[in-house]
């Protein structure tokens, strides 16, 4: 496909996209006087949704202690779920700061006076404020669909800075709604992205799986798909930084009189990790450049950088941000013997955090092209000396936050210092660690190698699905 097949895609989506949106938002416009209803919710359902719920609160406060919990409520309605927020809230001890959102205008109506109702009621330990109504996707991603890229999937625009909702909830649920999203993986990455690292995100229906199977059949135009399947799930989840925790689609649930019953319902969640896996895993070869005066002596980690300009042009379209992998800085070949000389730590898999982009923070000397600015994660007096000039292998498999600027130089230490213990975590689990245990570009170090996407015996590089690499390598 080339560029302009790929923009004519893109544009087709974003039509197809918001033709459905508009659809979705007459339709629940004009039903929102049964939603408001005590029809919409009748007594056998309130249980289930309590159960849902807490759940949701508990597995999330597994990650906080003490503090109050922020919760994002992903199509909202006329605010079903508030009631059973607030009573697991008050079971559990803890305060809500819950924030809904939906497309329908008149849905966001109800829901604004039933929050209001319920925070008098409880002298405003909780809080429930409904954004205006609008796309959840569009919302937090700034666009009406994520397309497909190396990091899994563009990770959008942030809106203003008092609008922006990344990475403040603690847990994202989207209950009855999931299937009603033309664009899953969209969807997915909006929850993702706006929860913490340690969020939760909740799909769930009180009336189960066969339930949604049933609305698709009838009207595939409002319910354009079924609810996912465990194993479908785990496929969803592979390029985005969630790993699923629960899936259950039969409970034992308490009723109102204290009895209790199982009921068929689906629950599944996923917790959000720092990282994520690559969709394609990117290999470099070069020669190490003194870069632009920020290396480890500045930063406190070993850094070898490889501009951009000796892969042609072929990390134009890699989004810029941080990466993790695996450098090996190759043994030296002596010019008088033309043996293999190695001082220490050559030849050596190391760890690597990898930042690839302008560096923003420095104000006035950014990098004048994109550059691959790697900082390897070595014990003290594992490395001899720097290695300006030296030939690096790298492997990256995993994507860790965009680019961004800090306010400060030790924040940007303190930002890297993280990356680094995120990415000494996340590189001992699989499939990373097998990554590096079975690619022979990082163990055949001393034989010549050129990408087979481009370049030559100076600088190459090699783009390869990580996906068919796994297969490939039997994982």
């Amino acid at each position: 496909m080339n560029l302009n097949d790929s923009n004519m895609l893109d544009i087709s989506t974003t039509t197809a996209v918001e033709k459905h949106l508009d659809h979705q938002q007459k339709v629940f416009d004009e039903m929102s006087h049964f939603f408001g209803s005590e029809e919409a919710t009748p007594p056998e359902v309130e249980p289930v949704l309590d159960y849902l719920v807490k759940k949701a609160l508990v597995q999330c406060m597994q990650e906080k202690e003490g503090e109050r919990v922020r919760v994002m409520d992903v199509a909202c309605g006329t605010g079903a779920l508030f009631p059973s927020y607030i009573k697991a809230a008050e079971e559990l001890g803890v305060e809500l700061d819950i924030r809904g959102i939906d497309l329908s205008p008149q849905m966001t109506k109800f829901a604004m006076q039933n929050s209001k109702e319920l925070v008098e009621k409880y002298n405003g330990r909780h809080s429930i404020e409904c954004y205006q109504a609008g796309d959840f996707v569009r919302f937090v991603m700034g666009m009406n669909s994520c397309k497909e890229s190396v990091i899994g999937f563009d990770y959008g625009r942030s809106n203003s800075a008092e609008d922006d909702v990344r990475e403040k909830f603690d847990v994202c649920v989207m209950n009855a709604c999931f299937g009603n999203f033309l664009d899953l993986d969209s969807a997915v990455t909006a929850a993702s992205t706006c929860l913490k690292v340690g969020g939760v995100f909740v799909i769930s229906h009180p009336l189960g799986s066969s339930f949604v199977q049933k609305l698709h059949v009838e009207n595939s135009a409002t319910v354009p798909h079924c609810l996912p399947t465990q194993n479908r799930l785990v496929e969803m989840f592979t390029h985005q930084p969630l790993v699923l925790t629960a899936y259950e689609e039969k409970a034992n649930v308490v009723l109102a009189d204290k009895s209790s019953e199982v009921r068929t319902l689906y629950y599944a969640s996923a917790k959000k990790m720092p990282y994520r896996m690559l969709r394609t895993i990117i290999r470099l070869r070069g020669t190490v450049d003194e870069g632009y005066g920020r290396g480890g002596k500045k930063l406190g980690f070993p850094t070898a950088n490889l501009p951009s300009s000796l892969f042609v042009d072929a990390l134009e379209d890699v989004p810029t941000g941080v990466y993790m992998g695996y450098a090996v800085i190759e043994p030296s070949t002596s010019t008088t013997t033309g043996d293999k000389t190695s001082k220490k730590g050559r030849g050596v898999i190391h760890k690597a955090v990898v930042n690839v982009g302008y560096s923003p923070t420095f104000d006035g000397s950014e990098n004048k092209e994109k550059i691959v600015e790697a900082h390897l994660i070595v014990e003290k007096g594992a490395m001899e000396g720097d290695f300006y000039g030296e030939t690096m292998r790298l492997a990256l498999s995993g994507f860790l936050r965009p680019e961004m600027k800090f306010p400060s130089f030790p924040a940007l230490i303190q930002a890297i210092t993280n990356d680094v213990q995120n990415a000494k975590d996340s590189l001992d689990v699989h499939p990373y660690v097998k990554f590096a245990e079975l690619d022979p570009f990082l163990h055949r170090s001393e034989e010549e190698w050129i990408g087979g996407s481009g370049g030559n015996e100076v600088a190459s590089y090699e783009f390869e699905s990580s996906l068919i690499f796994s297969a490939r390598l039997g994982l």
